[in-house]
């Protein structure tokens, strides 16, 4: 009897995984609004009955996959601002902060759906979801603001604030871009130091 139960939750979990997966991907192509039942089920390759069996309803998979990716997206970004050595450098802190996007851009493309879809969460989801991922992402930005604080002492607090804002439209935009600039067919290594570059240079500028 044991080994029946664990055969069934491990079919279970691999359906589950399979319906966030799919869903995933219909929300990165075309938001949350024009995401469908059967199309889901279709993408997952499971029965339509799976989607209330597993999360009651599209709506409650649809949230599910919008929060998951939110917290793997932008936790990613977290761990890596938080593992830095205390005394790295301006350029350290940010290769640290966008090198999850790099990765997704060139050899990850199911973590770049992940940054496409947290990034479609502070906008284009109902206003709880949306105000959830607005949290999270303060949360790491706090982090990021914490780490650079100590480097560009020179900026006061909403300047150092505003200047992040800005910068963190440059990354949003390889998340959501329809089509990327070509810089972004070159090498990791070399699109992280055009990116490093670009973005030192704007939190680095004179007050």
């Amino acid at each position: 009897m044991p080994a029946k139960n664990d055969a069934r939750k491990d079919r279970g979990d691999r359906t589950r995984q399979q319906l966030l997966l799919a869903t995933r991907k219909l929300i990165s192509e075309r938001g949350m609004v024009d995401v469908h039942l059967r199309e889901v089920s279709e993408a997952a390759g499971v029965n339509v009955a799976a989607v209330s069996y597993h999360f009651g309803s599209l709506s409650n998979l649809v949230n599910a996959a919008v929060r998951d990716a939110v917290d793997a997206a932008i936790g990613e970004q977290a761990r890596r601002l938080a593992s830095l050595q205390a005394d790295a450098g301006l350029a350290d802190v940010v290769a640290a902060w966008i090198s999850p996007t790099v990765h997704g851009l060139q050899e990850a493309p199911e973590e770049l759906i992940l940054l496409g879809i947290a990034s479609r969460a502070l906008s284009d989801t109902p206003q709880e979801l949306r105000e959830w991922a607005q949290e999270v992402l303060e949360r790491t930005q706090g982090l990021l603001i914490d780490r650079l604080r100590p480097i560009l002492s020179n900026l006061d607090e909403e300047e150092l604030a505003f200047r992040v804002f800005c910068v963190g439209g440059i990354v949003n935009r390889f998340h959501t871009a329809a089509e990327l600039p070509a810089s972004a067919a070159v090498p990791s290594a070399a699109l992280e130091r055009f990116l490093v570059s670009a973005i030192t240079g704007l939190l680095s500028a004179p007050s």
